[in-house]
């Protein structure tokens, strides 16, 4: 179970259900890209030991979210009441837990088995990391709802392999990760991240002609603008995501090394542009 508009279901060229032998995903709706709980209570609890039919067997959040909205620590709480009362396991989908976790003023442990996370993908390549990804069990979490952790890890450990992600020189990767997690780097990156979203978000609001579709919590803004003012920005030599998604529809993400500068030339850019139409 997961959003409908997750990354998980929609971005991996249907990679979970190949390396699952064939698991289904199921698409949860909900604002922002936010599971809602009520949809999820009501298909968790649907068909249960039906054999006719598809049975869940795990929950997956991702925080940040496709749009770029954040699950408050409520919300979090809510969908893990549900997966605690239907005996399901929750994944949070981490590719931005640490703009996610910034955006909230929270620890780590709040965001995660405090709230009734049992597995976490902690994600570091968009934050600074070149190669390197880490997976994290909460021990107490899992046992709590009657699963091994131990049996779990061994588990993951073939995954792993099999999917080809048992690397040669594994201590050249580990070592992005202690140095990532070093002396509060990867916090130190994802404040600027999200402060530069902050300031482009601030800035594209008062340009005429530019809609912000999902108000940006952590980094990533979706946004629609006027196809002329896109192709100005891309002539200017501006970089981001469109096409993907309706027309004029635009993602922007900023990062650990995105520049005040650059972020001001782009609104200013824009404005321009706007102001000769």
């Amino acid at each position: 179970m997961c959003h409908q508009e997750s990354h998980l279901l929609n971005d991996e060229s249907t990679a979970p259900e190949f390396y699952t032998s064939g698991a289904r995903f199921v698409g949860i709706g909900g604002a922002d890209a936010k599971m809602d709980p009520a949809q999820l209570q009501k298909l968790v609890n649907q068909k249960i030991e039906d054999v006719h039919s598809c049975q869940p067997s795990v929950i997956s959040l991702s925080q940040v979210t496709e749009v770029g909205s954040v699950y408050s620590l409520d919300e979090i709480r809510a969908i893990t009441d549900v997966a605690k009362t239907a005996g399901l396991p929750v994944h949070m989908d981490g590719a931005r837990f640490a703009n996610a976790l910034l955006a909230l003023g929270c620890t780590p442990a709040e965001m995660t088995w405090k709230a009734g996370v049992d597995i976490v993908s902690f994600g570091a390549t968009k934050n600074g990391v070149m190669a390197s990804e880490a997976i994290v069990l909460f021990k107490r979490s899992l046992e709590d709802k009657g699963f091994s952790s131990e049996k779990v890890a061994k588990e993951l450990g073939y995954r792993r392999k099999r999917g080809g992600h048992l690397h040669s020189k594994m201590r050249l990767l580990s070592a992005q990760m202690i140095s990532y997690l070093t002396d509060d780097l990867w916090r130190i990156n994802a404040t600027h991240a999200n402060a530069m979203m902050a300031l482009l978000q601030d800035g594209l609001k008062t340009v005429p002609g530019v809609k912000i579709n999902t108000p940006a919590q952590a980094n990533m803004l979706f946004c629609t603008l006027p196809l002329p003012m896109i192709d100005h920005l891309q002539a200017e030599g501006f970089g981001f995501y469109g096409g993907r998604w309706e027309e004029g529809v635009i993602r922007l993400v900023t990062s650990f090394r995105t520049p005040k500068e650059g972020v001001e030339a782009f609104i200013a850019s824009a404005k321009t542009f706007a102001a000769q139409q």
